[in-house]
């Protein structure tokens, strides 16, 4: 399972996701590499979704389960 959350920036109003392992730190950092202090996270992911984390998602997913299952026939 490819473990991330998806959350609100507050510095650009996207939806990026956020890695699991990110607690205990006092910034996240999206997978697109965008950092935001967690003041500035909101825990919805209502809203735009960041297109560079939902193409890093997809590739992982992709390494995860295996690229048959993702190709269209």
């Amino acid at each position: 399972m490819v473990d991330v959350q998806w959350w609100l920036s507050g510095y650009d109003n996207r939806v990026h996701a956020f890695g699991a392992d990110e607690a205990g730190r006092d910034f996240g950092e999206a997978l697109c590499e965008h950092s935001v202090p967690n003041t500035k996270i909101t825990c919805t992911d209502d809203g735009e979704r960041c297109l560079a984390c939902l193409l890093i998602f997809g590739d992982m997913l992709a390494d995860t389960y295996g690229e048959a299952n993702w190709r269209a026939s």
